[in-house]
């Protein structure tokens, strides 16, 4: 059995899965198998996969269109290593990803993820947290601040111990958009998280990722496990959450003459229209303050590299 199992779901993933597979195929940690499972695509990505004759990689083609929800489930049924590992067709993995989160894989740890660097065809950067943009990424039981500080993890960084993601009885079928989040808080829950802090994945953007077309109902699921895990947090706190998350439903609702009216009056009932007003100042002071002192991502590998993977390394022991 290899240590890692790798799942990458995939539909329609013709243009940019060879990148995510060859990022794979190049890590310095070898101990892995790579599931491909292929959500009734119609591209070539089934032959893309063929072309590869490494006997670790996997295909396996889904018998039903399923949403992601479930295809995360039917991969997961096929893993055998002790940590499964996700990569999205379109990301692509640093080829020390897998060997620096194995490093940190101890007992009570259920998951460990990394620093990600969101990409654009410009070939512009930028952290995929911008809440941890000039801090470590958080590590220990991370549960509450996965809702104070909304979803900071991307799924193509992720590492979950199998038995943790047993433990927690999987992906529910009520999660169908974002059952990467769901497995953020509930193995967070009873585990411990661990985080390499340097760059470890890079998340494509691109005007058909999912993220883009699927904004209503990812905020409407993020609402259903509010609801689940509301008596574990504070009150307070799940106000705040239902109210940012009812204010990104009401602006999508609003992209639309037919549902304009109602998203406005959820914009002004249910959500936040101050924090509307203040995004563009924050949106200045963002930029103003990335010009001035660079992110913390980028200060791995330039001269001062060495002391700051030095530094995260104290700070986590």
């Amino acid at each position: 059995m290899p240590q890692v199992s790798v799942i990458m779901n995939v539909r329609n993933g013709a243009a940019y899965m060879r990148e995510a597979i060859d990022s794979v195929l190049a890590q310095s940690f070898a101990d892995w198998e790579l599931i491909v499972w292929d959500d009734r695509s119609t591209d070539s990505s089934a032959q893309i996969v063929a072309e590869y004759r490494d006997p670790r990689i996997r295909y396996f083609l889904s018998p039903e269109d399923t949403p992601l929800g479930k295809a995360r489930s039917n991969a997961i049924a096929h893993a055998t290593g002790e940590w499964v590992a996700f990569l999205d067709q379109d990301d692509i993995w640093l080829s020390h990803k897998l060997q620096n989160q194995m490093a940190l894989a101890a007992e009570h740890v259920g998951l460990i993820y990394g620093r990600t660097i969101r990409f654009y065809p410009s070939g512009l950067g930028r952290d995929y947290d911008h809440a941890h943009e000039y801090a470590l990424l958080p590590e220990g039981d991370i549960f509450a601040q996965l809702f104070t500080e909304s979803c900071f993890i991307a799924m193509s960084s992720a590492v979950f111990r199998r038995s943790a993601i047993e433990a927690v009885g999987g992906i529910p079928e009520e999660i169908r958009i974002i059952p990467d989040y769901y497995l953020y808080v509930a193995v967070a829950r009873k585990f411990l998280a661990r985080a390499v802090q340097e760059p470890v994945c890079r998340y494509r953007m691109h005007p058909g990722s999912m993220s883009h077309v699927t904004a209503l109902e990812m905020n409407r699921e993020a609402l259903w496990l509010i609801d689940l895990w509301a008596a574990s947090l504070n009150p307070r706190l799940v106000q705040r959450c239902r109210r940012r998350h009812l204010t990104a439903i009401a602006l999508e609702e609003m992209r639309s003459r037919t549902t304009f009216t109602r998203g406005l009056v959820r914009l002004f009932g249910e959500g936040s229209p101050g924090s509307q007003f203040m995004r563009p100042f924050a949106f200045l002071f963002h930029v103003v303050r990335r010009n001035v002192r660079p992110p913390y991502w980028r200060r791995f590998g330039g001269p001062n590299a060495a002391r700051n993977k030095r530094r995260s390394a104290e700070t986590r022991a």
